[in-house]
């Protein structure tokens, strides 16, 4: 968010409906095989390949060893479209044993690409967590989960209830960090001439987009690119981090009954709105 503009510039069209990795010069499949199913699909956890069959992985940690490393599918997949490309792609909890005491969940996602799945690289969650409910939503993958409080030994059960969002960029899943007080939120973005609102999915009110926003230089560009052919004060549905905060004191803001200070811009979801949100193709 907060690169040059030229940087900022390529990192928008790949964030633009139809783009794709292999656009942009990537490789979509990053060199993985594709399979037909996410438990089939071949994924990566430490720069390490695991190809899955039904589910499961079986390694030998050093070649004629004893000890195995054995990756597994936690659960179901979670399903929905987490590349914008109107396919339903799937979030998938690993679970990493090697023989020791630990037991170290990963999320990946399982990308679809015309029917074919293709693994991304894993992001660590923790050692021996109690994973709640892996979801996916406007492209965001969540996944609830109690961890143990800092200090606390491991054989203590986990019950300090957190949530990590991930998303997909550049074919591959990160993480989203949030700042205290900070929210994810999907709705309708409308900028022009004195107006700068977002209006949250669920939402009575508009919010004003503060001018503090790290984030609103790449939004402003994302939207006057996108909406170059629409009417002014169309709104544009986009999903973003940042902070809910109070009614502004003064300017254009003072008209609105509350601000909303953008982070990171998430994802561009043109074509979409609160009411009509499209369903991936299965």
């Amino acid at each position: 968010m907060y690169a040059t503009k030229t940087a900022l510039a390529l990192i928008l069209v790949c964030m633009l409906p139809g783009c794709s990795p292999a656009a942009s010069g990537r490789s979509v499949s990053d060199d993985r095989s594709a399979a037909q199913t996410p438990r089939d699909a071949t994924y990566l956890i430490d720069g390490k390949e695991y190809a899955l069959r039904d589910g499961q992985a079986t390694v030998a940690m050093v070649p004629g060893a004893a000890s195995n490393t054995v990756i597994q599918i936690f659960g179901e997949p979670a399903n929905g479209d987490l590349d914008n490309d109107g396919l339903a792609d799937a979030a998938v909890l690993l679970v990493e044993t090697t023989g020791g005491s630990g037991t170290f969940y990963h999320v990946t996602a399982a990308l679809n690409h015309a029917g074919a799945f293709v693994g991304t690289r894993a992001v660590f969650i923790g050692d021996r967590i109690a994973p709640r409910l892996l979801t996916v939503r406007h492209g965001v993958v969540i996944l609830d989960y109690a961890d143990r409080r800092p200090r606390q030994a491991m054989a203590t059960p986990p019950s300090l209830q957190l949530s990590k969002y991930l998303t997909v960029r550049n074919a591959n899943l990160e993480e989203l960090f949030l700042a205290d007080g900070e929210v994810i939120a999907a709705g309708e973005v409308v900028i022009g001439h004195e107006v700068r609102s977002f209006t949250p999915c669920g939402a009575d009110d508009a919010a004003w987009l503060v001018g503090d926003s790290p984030a609103l230089p790449a939004m402003q560009l994302a939207y006057h690119r996108v909406m170059s052919d629409a009417p002014p004060y169309t709104p544009l549905f986009m999903v973003l981090a940042g902070q809910p905060l109070g009614q502004p004191a003064d300017g254009f803001g003072a008209d609105y009954p509350a601000g909303f200070r953008v982070s990171q811009l998430v994802h561009i979801l043109a074509n979409r709105s609160c009411v009509n949100l499209e369903q991936p193709s299965e």
